[in-house]
């Protein structure tokens, strides 16, 4: 009989605002609107983001936890704050190679969170607004 593996997983919550503009550097004005719509505004606009970030794994036999919380949250503000109030494309290195769409935020916030999660991140989600949300993680 195969013993089962006890798992938890830990969703913290996270909250930021930011401004940026989808668009394609090399493609003109009425290209990346075709693609991008009114996001492609040159005046950029913004979201008030939730992100939930999954934290999977066993317990602690010693304390208990999955992590300790107090210390995630402490190692996890930075990154939340490197986003926070930001035009994200001129401000964060990422955004300036990357097309800041959600997805690309999502990749940006795994790589980030991965460094100090150590294999335990499970995903990520991110509300966008309050219709839809999306998900990134990879498939180990």
């Amino acid at each position: 009989m195969i013993e089962a593996k006890e798992q938890v997983i830990l969703t913290r919550v996270f909250r930021l605002s930011a401004s940026h503009r989808l668009f394609m550097e090399g493609l003109s004005d009425e290209e990346n609107f075709a693609i991008f719509d009114k996001c492609a505004n040159p005046a950029g606009h913004g979201h008030d983001y939730t992100v939930e970030v999954a934290i999977k794994g066993e317990i602690d036999d010693e304390t208990g936890m999955v992590i300790n919380r107090i210390d995630f949250e402490k190692r996890a503000a930075p990154l939340i704050e490197e986003l926070n109030y930001k035009w994200i494309d001129r401000d964060v290195h990422f955004f300036q190679e990357n097309v800041s769409t959600v997805e690309n935020i999502g990749k940006y916030l795994w790589q980030e969170f991965t460094e100090i999660l150590l294999g335990r991140l499970d995903r990520i989600r991110i509300w966008e607004n309050r219709k839809s949300y999306f998900e990134y993680f990879e498939e180990k």
